[in-house]
C-alpha cells in the first residue's frame, strides 16, 4: 500500500505557469523532481521571454532543463520526439 505523499508524488505533475520565482522552483523540485516539473507560461499575464529566461536562469542541470522545458511533458502526453 502507497503512502498519501508517494501517491501524489506518483500522480501529480507541476508547472512554472506564473511562478518565476528561484526559491519556489527550488523548493518544488526539492519536494517533486525534475521529472515531475513542466515548464509553462501564463500567457497574456506572463510574457513568453520572461518565461525563457527564468528556464534559461534555473541553477539545475543541462539534462534537468531539457526535461522541464519539454522532455517530461513530451513523456506525460504521448508525444513523439525526433
Amino acid at each position: 500500500m502507497r503512502t498519501v505523499s508517494q501517491t501524489i508524488l506518483d500522480q501529480v505533475w507541476i508547472t512554472t505557469s506564473g511562478f518565476f520565482d528561484t526559491s519556489a522552483f527550488l523548493a518544488a523540485l526539492t519536494a517533486f523532481g525534475a521529472d515531475r516539473i513542466l515548464f509553462s507560461v501564463d500567457y497574456p499575464y506572463a510574457a513568453n521571454t520572461a518565461g525563457v529566461a527564468f528556464l534559461n536562469s534555473l541553477p539545475v542541470s543541462p539534462a534537468d532543463r531539457e526535461r522541464i522545458a519539454h522532455g517530461n511533458a513530451d513523456a506525460l502526453l504521448g508525444l513523439r520526439t525526433a
